[in-house]
C-alpha cells in the first residue's frame, strides 16, 4: 500500500490520542532480576529500583510519567519546572525500550 502525506487540516486530534495516554504501572514489566532501570537523556546518571517495590509504592493503574515525576532526583538541576511548567530532566525508564509493544 503506498502511504501518501496527508493534506493539511486531514489530521485529528484523535490521531494523536496513544502519544497523550500514559501507560500503566500495570504494564511495566522488570529484568529477570526484578529490577527497573532508570537513566537520564541529557546526563550519566542512572539507577534501579526493584519492580515489586513500585508496585508496592504506586497504584496498578498509576501513570508512567506521574511515578518518574515523583521519583525524579532532588540533585538534579533541571528537576525543577521552569516558569511555562516544564520539567527538562531527562529521566526516563531505561527498559522502555525493550518493554515497548
Amino acid at each position: 500500500m503506498e502511504t501518501r502525506p496527508l493534506p493539511i487540516g486531514a489530521l485529528h486530534v484523535r490521531d494523536f490520542a496513544p502519544l497523550r495516554t500514559q501507560r500503566r504501572l500495570a504494564e511495566l514489566s522488570a529484568d529477570a532480576a526484578g529490577l527497573v532501570r532508570f537513566s537520564c537523556l541529557h546526563c550519566p546518571r542512572t539507577g534501579e529500583v526493584a519492580l515489586a517495590e513500585l508496585r508496592a509504592r504506586f497504584a496498578p493503574d498509576e501513570g508512567l510519567v506521574n511515578i518518574l515525576n515523583t521519583l525524579l532526583p532532588a540533585d538534579c538541576p533541571s528537576a525543577e519546572r521552569d516558569p511555562s511548567g516544564v520539567v527538562r530532566c531527562g529521566f526516563c525508564y531505561g527498559d522502555l525500550k525493550r518493554d515497548a509493544r
